[in-house]
């Protein structure tokens, strides 16, 4: 029997304006995939679409459709982690060249819910660096 590891988690524009964008991250089999779901479309999407070459990614997300951002098997990606992040979240580069920042928390403002956001997040990030370098 395999391990599945599922996440709710956060797409980041880049490291410095967040613009984080909510959705699964899922690990079974050796691959990973995020998919964003109804959470997601309320964010803005404007980057994402650019970045995935997607399209009304908010109509289609409030109609209820789940997108499949990326889908990599093992060997395909390349997983880093920003220190910056101090292991609450992960960049992950596929194939194509193109890196999704993922944090494991929702990156939010303000001292002290961000010191909660870090704790949790990096328990979650020991879990999931664990799993991709198995």
């Amino acid at each position: 029997m395999t391990e599945v590891l599922t996440e709710q988690a956060w797409l980041l524009q880049n490291k410095i304006n967040p613009f984080p964008v909510g959705g699964t991250l899922r690990l079974e089999e050796g691959t990973i995939t995020f998919v964003l779901s109804t959470i997601a479309s309320h964010a803005v999407l404007g980057w994402v679409e650019k970045r995935a070459g997607l399209e009304n990614l908010g109509d289609r997300l409030k109609a209820g459709e789940a997108i499949e951002l990326f889908r990599f098997s093992k060997g395909e990606f390349v997983v880093n982690w920003p220190k910056m992040y101090a292991g609450s979240a992960c960049e992950i580069t596929g194939p194509q060249g193109t890196p999704w920042v993922i944090a494991l928390d929702y990156p939010s403002g303000g001292s002290i819910s961000q010191t909660i956001s870090l704790f949790t997040g990096r328990k979650k990030g020991k879990l999931w660096k664990a799993a991709l370098a198995a």
